[in-house]
């Protein structure tokens, strides 16, 4: 995707390194940063400081009309109701594995840790996000819940989530369908939060389309 789009646009910036900047955009193209830095590569320039396409893990457009609509103490709100209600789990596997058979799921899982495999893992879990997100406006952070970016970047969302390690953590809320999924480095599974009985179908559809099966935790 282009970042031609938020030339001149008010924008709130997440670098990879977790740098968050707001201010105005200004647009600057490939051959015009190959001239100038010797990197093909578009960016934007906020004050005087060019971010490239791939240093940016998230890019929110603050124009009017694209702020998110609930204040921060509304989603504060909501995730804490949901965190203490039911949950499911989006998996590679149909269900819970039996105690009898934990060597050999430990076995298996170490072989999906593998770090190509989970890049592939988290790619497919951020595209499945990505395409929950054509319905409904949807609200990430990989900092703990420090910062949000609404709608992100296709290709700079799932670069992030690909890379996941450490402390950090995804987070992703879509406030209409009052529903958030966490995503954790290392983990072959998704947790799902909803109120209970509203787990929405077209999330099962495309669980389902990405090779992950559903099942329900405590209470879902």
């Amino acid at each position: 995707m282009s970042l031609s789009g938020y030339d001149g646009k008010p924008v709130r910036l997440t670098t990879e390194w977790g740098e968050v900047l707001t201010g105005a955009a200004e647009f600057c193209s490939a051959g015009e940063n190959l001239d100038t830095f010797g990197r093909a590569e578009e960016g934007l320039q906020i004050d005087d400081t060019v971010y490239f396409l791939s240093q940016i893990a998230a890019l929110e457009d603050l124009s009017a009309g694209t702020r998110p609509a609930e204040a921060p103490e509304d989603r504060d709100a909501l995730m804490g109701e949901l965190l203490e209600g039911p949950f499911w789990v989006a998996d590679l596997l149909p269900r819970r594995v039996p105690p009898e058979a934990a060597d050999r799921y430990f076995a298996v899982e170490r072989y999906f840790r593998q770090p190509a495999r989970q890049a592939e893992l988290h790619r497919r879990q951020a595209e499945l996000l990505l395409r929950l997100n054509c319905y409904a406006d949807m609200d990430v952070s990989f900092d703990g819940c420090e910062t949000w970016a609404r709608n992100p970047e296709p290709e700079a969302f799932v670069r992030r989530l690909e890379a996941l390690a450490g402390n950090d953590f995804l987070r992703a809320v879509f406030p209409a369908w009052a529903l958030m999924i966490d995503v954790e480095p290392g983990d072959s599974w998704m947790t799902v939060y909803c109120r209970a009985g509203t787990l929405p179908e077209l999330f099962r559809n495309l669980a389902a389309a990405a090779g992950l099966f559903l099942w329900p935790g405590e209470d879902a």
